[in-house]
């Protein structure tokens, strides 16, 4: 392996040379490139797992692109680091071959909204590196290294009658070797790790077991976009109720698709960090019963997350019918597929409705597939943080389900402030969102944009209080840029044109999704919208090209055409499932595909309230139209059925009458009559 020739032009050994490895402090944006943090010593193997992922890609492959290690003594530190911006990317271990899973990692990366975007495996190699005087390993006593380098390579030091003495700083140990001149005396340690110090590598490959490889992540704070094709894995993570069958109904959902599964494990996790966990995909961690129940999660709405709640019962980690109430468990998984994948986004849309807490942690290439490592350096330059520029301010009205569901997302890239009726300090500081009281307080904030997540009955209501407070704040707030996110769009624009003031830049938007459709990532989701009154473009173009990073398919559509669209789809899915809400329907033994994809719709249209669907009625002319045609055509279609006459029915064969009854069971659309 490259490892082996500290002195050759080996990726590792060239990306090394002229990196900065510890200090935690990034390069600054003048010197361009990547920079990476890593945990541990300078030439761990953190440090050579990065080398292999990204170093031989970067200068080697003729990009240019620069990769600058960033070494920290923590991985707490790592972590707040990238999670704070202050590095690019973040290469963390995962799990060893033979000592299982790093379980502190994976603990942190629930902690962080951090994403998986690339893994390495690394075989673990050590070696015997003596100082500057040192020819021949027979000279060697005594050799220092770290308790689980020495672990790794007992039975070869044994057979060479070396006796190993552990140490917690191989870098320390290796600058005094350098220093004394000792002959009698060597350091267990990388390859890498020798080429930093100096040292004469005197025996190669002294560990026990040539199978030793350790995984590595690569994180950072967006998902990767997936190019079509390639092979992909994702991670994720679940809990489960303590109930019988409850892992084999969550494994099920991958083997009822054929989605092959890369991995799976539990481990024990403290209640309270269940419980934690559970509440944050609910989106109801503090507040009364009141605030709670008004409060909802980024995976599921109002009707699912009360189920939930029914099912999680009063502690909130589930009910239980065996086992022992003192242990709870975390499931990690990594299934071989994209979450964008049409299978494995049912599987897991299915494994959401099973589980108290989901989380996607990220679809990446597996092993080996290369990364666009200039790419990742586009868009790590194009970071709003990145060389100390200041991020963008944007102020969210209206902090129930969308707005929860939109300010987690744009945290990563914006300062965001929110208020709303209700209190949601506790909610808010989660996911780094700064809670304002009242409207002046969020308006003096100096926004450059502010986002009105209200419903569309309220929007005039809050609309006009908003103007009223712009003129108590003053000038700075008459020059922001107002989005809507209203389902329609002809009532919203007109009222920002006739009560906004004219130094208030206007943009209408709709985001075809919400927290249930967008639970596994919003690429390929539309979001419509439309320029309405622009004074400063480049920032309004700023904020269109956000929503384009996080993979929506952009709409850029008039008002009057988003409204008659929407009268044909949204109203008339809306209208068909509260009418069959009303007939009472239920789930039987024969029931039909057809039949549950109809009690689905009714689920998904009734979890939205009334108010939102006389909105789509009252505020969109269109709708009354389509109304009146849905009207018409029931009529018709009741007539022709009550009116057997003008059906010419004919009296089958009884080849035909055998082949019919046969049929009857078929679903709608399978060519049953």
């Amino acid at each position: 392996p490259a490892s082996r020739d500290p002195s050759g032009d080996s990726p590792m050994v060239a990306m090394a040379s002229g990196a900065a490895c510890s200090g935690g402090r990034r390069g600054s944006q003048a010197e361009g490139g990547l920079s990476v943090a890593f945990w541990n010593e300078p030439g761990c193997d953190s440090e050579a797992a990065l080398a292999e992922l990204l170093g031989g890609a970067g200068s080697g492959s003729g990009t240019g692109i620069i990769v600058r290690p960033v070494g920290f003594s923590s991985l707490d530190e790592a972590f707040a680091a990238a999670a704070g911006h202050s590095v690019d990317l973040l290469l963390v271990p995962v799990e060893n071959s033979l000592m299982g899973a790093v379980h502190a990692t994976w603990d942190l990366m629930l902690q962080h909204n951090l994403f998986v975007v690339a893994e390495q495996n690394l075989r673990v190699q050590r070696c015997i590196a003596g100082g500057p005087g040192a020819n021949s390993l027979a000279d060697l006593r005594t050799v220092f290294g770290q308790p689980l380098s020495i672990a790794l390579c007992e039975v070869s030091l044994r057979r060479r009658g070396i006796t190993a003495e552990a140490v917690s700083d191989v870098a320390a140990a290796s600058a005094m070797l350098t220093g004394s001149g000792e002959r009698a005396i060597g350091v267990l340690c990388s390859a890498l790790e020798a080429s930093r110090a100096g040292l004469t590598v005197l025996a190669w490959d002294l560990q026990d077991d040539a199978s030793n490889f350790s995984r590595f992540l690569l994180l950072r704070s967006v998902p990767t976009r997936l190019a079509y094709g390639a092979p992909y894995k994702t991670s994720l993570a679940f809990t489960l109720e303590n109930v019988t069958g409850a892992l084999f109904r969550a494994l099920s959902v991958f083997a009822m698709r054929d989605i092959d599964l890369a991995k799976i494990e539990s481990r024990p996790c403290k209640l309270d960090t269940i419980h934690r966990l559970q509440l944050l995909s609910m989106g109801s961690i503090a507040g009364d019963a009141t605030t709670q129940e008004a409060s909802t999660s980024w995976i599921c709405r109002d009707g699912a997350s009360r189920e939930k709640r029914l099912r999680l019962g009063q502690d909130g980690v589930g009910s239980s019918t065996s086992g022992d109430a003192h242990y709870r468990y975390l499931f990690y998984v990594d299934f071989l597929a994209s979450a964008d994948e049409p299978r494995a986004a049912s599987a897991l849309r299915h494994l959401q409705e099973i589980t108290p807490f989901f989380r996607i942690l990220g679809s990446y290439p597996q092993c080996g597939a290369p990364v666009d490592l200039r790419r990742l350096c586009v868009e790590a330059a194009a970071h709003p943080e990145r060389g100390g520029k200041t991020r963008r301010k944007v102020g969210i009205i209206g902090f129930g389900t969308f707005g929860q569901f939109l300010a987690r997302k744009m945290a990563s890239n914006f300062v965001v402030f929110a208020t709303s009726r209700g209190d949601y300090t506790a909610i808010a500081a989660e996911i780094d969102v700064n809670w304002c009281t009242s409207l002046e307080d969020l308006l003096s904030k100096g926004l450059d944009t502010l986002l009105i997540s209200v419903s569309i009955l309220s929007f005039e209501g809050m609309l006009r209080r908003v103007v009223a407070a712009i003129e108590r704040v003053g000038a700075d707030a008459q020059k922001m840029l107002v989005v809507d996110v209203c389902s329609v769009k002809v009532h919203a624009r007109d009222t920002m044109l006739r009560l906004l003031p004219p130094t208030c830049d206007i943009l209408c938007t709709h985001p075809m999704f919400g927290p249930d459709s967008a639970k596994h990532g919003w690429g390929g989701l539309a979001f419509v919208f439309e320029r309405v009154r622009l004074l400063d473009a480049p920032r309004c173009e700023h904020f269109l090209r956000w929503w384009a990073k996080q993979g929506c398919r952009m709409v850029d559509m008039t008002c009057e055409l988003h409204d008659e669209c929407a009268a044909g789809s949204q109203f008339v899915t809306h209208f068909t499932g509260r009418v069959l809400s009303r007939l009472g329907l239920k789930p039987t033994q024969t029931s039909t595909k057809g039949f549950e994809s109809l009690l689905r719709l009714v689920d998904n249209t009734c979890r939205d309230s009334f108010d939102l669907f006389y909105a789509l009625y009252k505020f969109n002319p269109r709708s009354s139209d389509q109304l009146h045609s849905i009207e018409v055509a029931t009529a018709d279609l009741s007539a022709q059925l009550r009116d057997g006459d003008r059906v010419a029915w004919q009296e089958p064969k009884a080849d035909q009458r055998e082949w019919q009854h046969c049929s009857s069971g078929g679903d709608v659309g399978d060519g049953a009559p």
